[in-house]
């Protein structure tokens, strides 16, 4: 592993190591220990959070795209996104695989110790844009549900990222865990893992009443339904109504609504969410420990060993 790093190192230095190599000694070193501390500071600025270990180190935190060696969760993910949320709930990817691929750094997965394992209890399904909080700028931007998670949408999530973050979808699978405050811990840490440069968050919340939206009063909190009532804890204000939006293409049922209601969070001047950070510790790794994580987990794969947990950059708090 030490060697795999020290030529990822090497590789990144090579352009200029080689122009160094046409000056002075002087010059030259001075070039290449430019070259170093560039290196060195991309790695620490392109730092991304990928896991928050919480409540007594029993629940963890993180992205999809961490977990996708892990076949045992992978299936337990599929199953139940695909019962919460019917044809929605894969983003319209085929498989959970191919919603790894195309947008796992984007969704964040809740796993609980259990009996000495870490089991897939809940999920939260993210996208970034571009619309600076502004829920007319998203809905001019994205006619419905469909196209704002299109492959070209994640696409340009994954390349250009943005000031905002959508919350698309938010579950708890199993039953029995929904009135312990899982959903909340999950939201409030998802929040809170989000890149500095995210401002906002927008929700695209399913108004799930037999009426739509009907006698739905944005400004009255008694109309709320429970989905609404669960941001609203968390600080978010209810913002637009899109009848529709959610329209399945499939002609099955639903276990929810169609119309969608936007509520927005926004961080304050200190740059705080208006939910309280919980009590985690963060773990983040740099572009270079990334590709030496791929390059181990390949050769694990090929060497015919089972399932490892993920390796993490060492705990801070943050």
């Amino acid at each position: 592993m030490t060697r795999m790093l020290r030529n990822s190192l090497l590789a990144n230095l090579r352009g200029g190591a080689a122009r160094a190599a046409h000056l002075g000694p002087r010059s030259g070193g001075v070039l290449f220990a430019a070259s170093v501390a560039a290196v060195a500071w991309r790695e620490l600025e392109s730092r991304r959070v990928t896991r928050a270990d919480l409540a007594g180190d029993d629940v963890r935190v993180e992205r999809l795209i961490d977990l996708r060696n892990d076949r045992e969760n992978l299936d337990r993910l599929e199953r139940a996104l695909r019962t919460e949320w019917g044809e929605f709930g894969l983003l319209g990817f085929a498989s959970i695989d191919e919603l790894t691929a195309e947008a796992g750094r984007n969704v964040f997965v809740a796993r609980v110790l259990e009996d000495g394992r870490w089991l897939a209890k809940g999920a939260c399904q993210t996208t970034l844009v571009n619309v600076h909080g502004d829920p007319n700028l998203l809905r001019r931007a994205f006619g419905s549900f469909q196209d704002l998670t299109s492959r070209d949408a994640f696409h340009r999530a994954r390349a250009r990222g943005g000031d905002t973050a959508v919350l698309l979808q938010i579950a708890v699978f199993a039953e029995g865990e929904r009135g312990i405050g899982l959903g909340s811990l999950l939201r409030s840490t998802v929040l809170h893992m989000l890149d500095a440069d995210v401002r906002y968050a927008l929700t695209t919340t399913p108004v799930d009443t037999d009426n739509g939206a009907a006698g739905l009063k944005l400004g009255d909190p008694k109309s709320f339904t429970p989905s609404m009532r669960f941001h609203a804890r968390g600080g978010a204000v209810p913002t637009l109504v899109l009848p529709g939006f959610k329209t399945p293409h499939g002609a099955g049922p639903s276990r929810h609504g169609t119309d969608i209601v936007v509520m927005r969070y926004a961080r304050d001047e200190r740059g705080e969410w208006p939910v309280k950070r919980p009590e985690m510790r963060l773990r983040s790794m740099g572009p270079l420990e990334e590709s030496l994580l791929r390059a181990v987990r390949r050769v694990r794969s090929l060497g015919g060993q089972g399932q490892p947990e993920p390796i993490v950059a060492p705990a801070h708090t943050a």
